[in-house]
């Protein structure tokens, strides 16, 4: 089996270093199934974008470094290019917030120049192509509700799967919030009404960071990564706020070291949260 790379890198002797580690990959590639490699080499922006315009490409390991073309919008520009191609960045230590925010944006994995080797390079791009390819078959299929727009249960489950091994990797706390409101209008119509009216609400909350979905016919989820502008306990205060004005019913959960939880048993854990909250006012107004 052939593996085709595309190496964009500005950095000579990186680009040395990376191409080295690729064919020791082909050594081992009997372990891999990959028996060729096919390297090819771009130093700037525009020769990685003429290489993924003419030639069949596996995999882009992508230096945030591109000459002049430096940071996001190479990665922007990279992924409009080939949206179908897995973009594995190739980070600077200053550049582990930026590569942590494009993972947000897709990239699908990032390495610490100066770290890559042969095993982590080989386990980086082998799962970069087959998140990639679980990606192409949920962008096939409805990923997003209907009725509020939001992301739908598989939807949201992937992508704050991501997430919630993205904030593990970075050692960030992680919040998870499961949504409900409190008394759903009975008729069919009034009833859809007041769920998309949540969704927008819970929409002007989460901000271009967080993340909203649609779990259930009634319940909601947002996710927070734990951020100097704002910390996870202050996300937690500002959305209950906003809760209690439009009458909707919260849980939470928290990953960080001390809950090493799952996504689906930190939602879980929230929708058990939410429940509690919910006996304590009750028990309160009687």
């Amino acid at each position: 089996m052939k593996l085709r790379i595309l190496v964009a890198e500005a950095d000579p002797e990186h680009l040395l270093f990376i191409h080295s580690a690729l064919r020791e990959i082909e050594e081992v590639g009997r372990g891999t199934g990959w028996l060729q490699v096919d390297v090819h080499h771009a130093t700037d922006l525009r020769a990685a974008e003429s290489v993924l315009a003419s030639a069949a490409i596996d995999a882009v390991l992508l230096g945030l470094d591109l000459g002049p073309d430096a940071g996001a919008e190479t990665f922007r520009r990279l992924q409009t290019a080939a949206p179908y191609i897995p973009l594995i960045l190739m980070a600077a230590p200053n550049d582990r917030d930026l590569a942590a925010q494009l993972i947000r944006e897709g990239a699908q994995d990032f390495l610490m120049k100066g770290e890559i080797d042969c095993e982590p390079l080989i386990h980086a791009i082998s799962g970069a192509i087959e998140r990639q390819r679980v990606l192409c078959a949920l962008r096939a299929s409805a990923k997003t509700d209907p009725l509020t727009g939001l992301l739908n249960r598989n939807g949201f489950e992937s992508a704050a799967g991501r997430d919630r091994t993205l904030a593990e990797r970075l050692e960030l706390r992680y919040l998870v919030i499961v949504v409900k409101p409190s008394a759903p209008a009975p008729a069919s119509q009034r009833r859809d009404l007041a769920l998309v009216e949540t969704a927008d609400h819970l929409c002007s909350l989460v901000g271009p960071t967080g993340l909203s979905g649609r779990l259930s016919e009634t319940h909601f989820a947002l996710t927070f990564f734990d951020h100097p502008s704002e910390t996870v306990e202050a996300a937690w205060s500002r959305v209950e706020s906003a809760a209690s004005t439009w009458a909707l019913r919260m849980g939470m959960a928290v990953f960080d070291a001390g809950n090493p939880a799952s996504l689906e048993a930190l939602l879980e854990q929230a929708e058990a949260d939410m429940s509690r909250r919910s006996i304590g006012r009750a028990a309160a107004g009687n």
